[in-house]
């Protein structure tokens, strides 16, 4: 496996964690280990085996492979979606976009 692979496993881990409202202290002992150990795998610094990632599936109720990267998947052209998008937002007010705005931010804290 890539380091890259390894790195969206922990960010893939994290962006779940987060999304069920779930501190890294009680991922850790969910999982009956470390704190710190825990974190340093959601920093890429130490990696998830198979096992662990299984484990984290279960708490998080996701699916393996929401958490690990398809090598057969390919990014996808987004340019449709985003020229639907645009359009969308061409004809939102101001107080619109700034609510939009806000709504990417929240967002971005998940992924």
């Amino acid at each position: 496996m890539k380091e890259k692979d390894y790195r969206n496993i922990a960010d893939n881990v994290r962006k779940y964690r987060k999304l069920n409202n779930l501190t890294q202290e009680q991922m850790a002992y969910a999982l009956d280990i470390d704190t710190q150990y825990y974190s340093q795998l959601e920093q890429g610094r130490r990696h998830f085996t198979l096992e662990r990632v299984l484990d984290c599936c279960e708490i998080l109720n996701v699916k393996i492979d929401d958490i690990v990267p398809s090598p057969f998947q390919k990014e996808e052209d987004t340019s449709d979606l985003i020229k639907t998008i645009n359009e969308k937002i061409s004809k939102s007010s101001k107080k619109e976009l700034l609510l939009i705005d806000k709504i990417i931010d929240d967002l971005n804290l998940f992924f």
